[in-house]
Order: structure tokens, then sequence, then C-alpha cells
């Protein structure tokens, strides 16, 4: 009967049975492998309520990491569907790894590596000076894309006309070259075409201006 009973409970009933979990690694940048000094780590986990899936995480367990960029947490087991860690730091891009609960092993840490990736931000003006004309035609675009690690495109933009003078923004991986291409298509028996590129710095500013 004990035994029956412990096994409903808790699952074993082994004096040395665990009821915790473990995770650590280290948190890096992606651009040159330092660690990640000071940054908070959340573990989530996603559960059955009442037989219900609730379909969302909630929160088991933050840190913080050290001075070597390593993390370290301890969490109560249970029968989790699902595991998330982030990171969520200003200047970086977020992070969100799901883990299956099989790796799992009671009171066996599992070693958790996690890269990191900081932002620059990046302006593209394109500004038609005087003498203008109406007839006046620029095309632009950025010529590389990052993945899920930017919201830059490389879609071309038109622009028509005397009174052009706009500014779009976007975000990028920092410490890259970011190349572009404009054409002016006023005459189209001449067009002039320019390839350049920026250099974005990590957690900078960069700007792009085509002047025609």
């Amino acid at each position: 009967l004990y035994i029956l009973i412990c096994l409903i409970a808790t699952g074993c009933c082994r004096e040395d049975c665990a009821d915790t979990y473990i995770i650590r690694g280290t948190v890096e940048n992606a651009n040159n492998g330092d660690p990640c000094v000071g940054f908070e780590i959340e573990l989530e986990e996603m559960v059955m309520e009442g037989g219900v899936l609730n379909g969302f995480y909630e929160t088991v367990a933050t840190t913080t990491t050290d001075a070597s960029g390593f993390y370290y947490i301890e969490f109560p087991r249970k029968q989790s569907l699902s595991y998330r860690i982030g990171v969520l730091e200003d200047g970086w891009f977020p992070v969100f790894d799901e883990i299956e609960p099989n790796l799992f092993t009671p009171d066996v840490p599992i070693d958790y590596n996690i890269i990191t990736t900081p932002k620059a931000d990046l302006d593209i003006s394109v500004f038609n000076a005087p003498p203008s004309n109406e007839i006046d035609k620029m095309i632009v675009r950025l010529l590389k894309t990052f993945d899920e690690h930017s919201t830059c495109d490389a879609e071309w933009r038109v622009f028509i006309g005397a009174d052009v003078d706009t500014t779009w923004s976007c975000i990028l991986p920092g410490n890259v070259w970011m190349p572009y291409m404009s054409i002016d298509q006023t005459d189209p028996e001449n067009e002039i075409t320019t390839i350049d590129s920026v250099y974005c710095t990590s957690f900078g500013q960069a700007t792009i201006n085509v002047v025609y």
C-alpha cells in the first residue's frame, strides 16, 4: 500500500528521488564570443491545468549571468509539456529557445549555451536636391538581409518627382557592413548607378544618404 501511494504521489519511492531539474550554461556575444555579463535569463513552462492546455508560457524561474556569462537555474520538477528559455536585454535581439522536457533528468544538470546578437540602427535618407524636376526618378535598395536578426529588407523603393525628402529606418545585427544600391533613372538612356556600403556599429546609429 505504501509503495502504491508513493508512486501516485511522487512518481518514485527511492530516498534519492530528486524533485528538481537543473539547467546551466553561458551567454555569449555572437560577434566575438565575449561573455554577456549581468543578462537576465528567464525560464518558462507550458503545463496542463485541469486536463486542459493553457496555451501560454508561465515563468518558472529567473536568474542573472555572472562575470563569466554563466547562469544556473534550479527549479521544481513538474509534468510540463514544454520549456522555453529567454534572454531580453536592451540593445540586443531577443532570444526565445524551446527546450524539450525529455532532455531533463531529475537532479542532473543539462548544459545549454545561448548566443545573443547585438543590435544596430540604420536610417536610409533619400533627398532630391535643387535644382529638381517633376520627372526626376531614383530607385534605392539595400543589398543584404540577415534572416531573423533584422527588420531591414532588400525591396526596391521608387521615388519620383521634385519634392523627395524621405527617411526610413530598420534594425540589423551590429558590427556589419550594409551594402546598398541607388540608380538615378531620370534619363532612361543614361542611368547613373551607385553601389556603396556603410558600417553599422553595435548599439550605434548608421545613416545612408542618397542625394541626387
